[in-house]
Formats: C-alpha cells, structure tokens, sequence
C-alpha cells in the first residue's frame, strides 16, 4: 500500500534529501504534521497580543477570524523559517566536520593505496570513527557499491549533497584521476597536501579579518544599542517637558524662539521605540551576515549568530535604558 504523502512525490523526494544530509533522522511527514501542530498553538499564543484590538472591535467574530489568520501566517512563518535554518546550520556544521578531517582521511587513502589496495578497499579501510560525518558517507557510499552502483556515480552523489567547493574539488580530482588510470596513490596524497595548505591560508585570513570582525560586532551590537537608548530617553525628557511647559506662550511674552518646541512637533515615544526595534533586527541579521561573508565566504553561516546578536542588542538596549533613566532622574530630567 501506498503511504500517504502531504506533499508532491518530487519535492518530498527533495525534502528527504535535505534531512538525510543534515542528519535530521525524522520523516517528511511527521515532520510536516508536527510542524503544523507547533504552528496551530503558536498562533494562539500570538493572538493573546491582539486582545486589546479584539475588545474595541465592533464585530467581534470577524475581527477574530482576521486576527487568527494574522497569526497563523505568523506562526507558519516562524516555523518555517526555524525548519529552514535548522536544516542550513545542521548541513553546515556536517560540511565544516567533514573538510576538517578530509585531508587526514586521503592520506589515510593514499597509504592503502601505496599497500597495493584497489581504491574501494582503500576508501573503506581508511574509515575511522574520529571522521564522524565523513565516516558516515563512506559508509553510504560503500553501501551503494555493494549494491551495484558505480563507485563515480556514489562519489559525486556524495559531493553535491554538502555545498563545499573543498570536497568537490577534491572528489573531482580523485574521479578524474580514476578515469586517467594514472598513479593514484601520489594525487590523492597531492590532493591532502593541498586541502592542509587551503586550511593554512583559510586560518591566516580569518587572522587578518578579525579587526574588521571586531569593529562590526562593537558598532552594531554594543554602540547601537547605547546610542538608541540614548536617544530614546532624550525624547522622553523632550517630551515631558514639551507638555509640562507651553512655550508658545514664553515665546509671545520675549519674542520669537529659533525651535518651535511644542508637544505637537516632537516625535512620539512608541512610534521611536518601535523604531529602534525595527533598526536593531535589521542591523543584528546584517551583522551576523557581513561576519559570515567576511570569515566564512558565505551568508547561510551567519543564520546561527542572528539568535545571539539578537538577544544582546535587545538586552543591551533593555540594560542601558534602565541605566540612563536612572542617571536621568539623579539629575532631575
């Protein structure tokens, strides 16, 4: 009997594929049922929010139907993009666990190989348990072969399931070298030396871009934050002062005043802190991108940092406000 699919056979296929190679051990469908379930209650712990707009509403029932399908593309959007990220960052750490030990496994390869190894034995005696991810997908790939698959056509399945230009360089060579039937234990050994030497340069160009790495973090992660509760509780003394004193009248009995200062004219404190909102998760997902960009060469890296640059703008602009409004108050403003 069939099973039972929520989704097309091609893009479930696709899905499954993406799962596999981030290590999520789950199946497409319980993932997709418990992903609306999540989505479902999420969506009624966003629409607490709108009980005030709910209250004032004059025809409840459709107000609350709107309301909940505002939530619900929410929430939707909220675990989408949580699958998603998951997916990025489980796929990335596998990619980084693989390159990380790539050159000792072709090493490893290329000392069968001088043994008198054919390159299959070679590849599958060389497995260690300390390759992890990469041990793994020998494994598959073994398994594959066993099964008749040509031993190419499993390599390079292997390659385009990791975004890493490295492994499938590397691969490439490898193929390449196995359609020539030239000496393979000295490329593979070439291939290692090589992959060692990107390593080196990768590691002294982060060296060479941590000051910029460092500049970016302070500017928008720690600078920001202070100079927007800066100027928030400026516009809160501004404000209170607009209403507590009427200077049109001040400025009639001496004269005109250079500022009209007047409560109408100065910016509301909601509308403002609802703006440095927005500015600090704009600048926190830009942030976490350009150091993803400037260290790694990719943006996709940069989806682990947003959480964390996130919450520190956030509860640094929480801490530093409480700080200036107390310093604030000690000053009589």
């Amino acid at each position: 009997m069939r099973e039972f699919s929520l989704i097309p056979a091609n893009i479930k296929e696709k899905f499954e594929t993406q799962l596999i190679s981030a290590d999520i051990n789950v199946s497409v469908n319980k993932l997709i049922t418990n992903s609306l379930i999540i989505a479902a209650v999420l969506s009624i712990i966003i629409l607490l929010f709108f009980r005030n707009e709910l209250k004032l509403a004059p025809n409840f029932t459709k107000a609350l139907i709107g309301y909940y399908l505002i939530s619900l593309l929410i929430a939707l959007g909220i675990v989408v993009f949580y699958i998603y990220a998951r997916i990025i960052l489980k796929k990335a750490k596998r990619k980084k666990e693989i390159e990380d030990v790539l050159a000792d496994y072709l090493q490893l390869v290329a000392t069968n190989l001088n043994a008198g190894m054919p390159i299959d034995h070679a590849m599958w005696y060389a497995v260690r348990e300390r390759f992890g991810a990469l041990a793994k997908e020998v494994e598959i790939v073994a398994r594959k072969v066993m099964g008749g698959e040509d031993l190419e056509q499993a390599l390079i399945e292997f390659t385009y399931k990791y975004d890493s230009d490295l492994l499938k360089r590397s691969i490439m060579l490898l193929i390449e070298g196995l359609k020539s039937g030239g000496e393979l234990s000295s490329l593979v050994d070439k291939i290692s030396w090589d992959i060692k030497q990107s390593q080196i340069l990768e590691r002294e160009l982060n060296a060479e871009t941590t000051t910029y790495t460092v500049f970016i973090i302070a500017a928008s992660i720690f600078i920001a934050p202070f100079l927007y509760a800066l100027s928030h509780r400026i516009i809160i003394v501004m404000s209170d002062i607009a209403k507590k004193i009427n200077l049109k009248a001040i400025a009639g009995l001496g004269g005109n005043l250079p500022l009209n200062f007047t409560a109408g004219n100065i910016i509301s404190v909601s509308d403002f802190k609802t703006f440095i909102f927005i500015n600090l998760f704009i600048t926190s997902i830009f942030c976490a991108m350009i150091i993803s960009l400037i260290k790694k060469g990719n943006i996709k890296e940069g989806l682990k940092l947003i959480p964390v640059f996130l919450a520190i703008s956030f509860v640094l602009f929480l801490v530093m406000s409480i700080i200036l409004t107390s310093l604030f108050k000690s000053v009589g403003l």
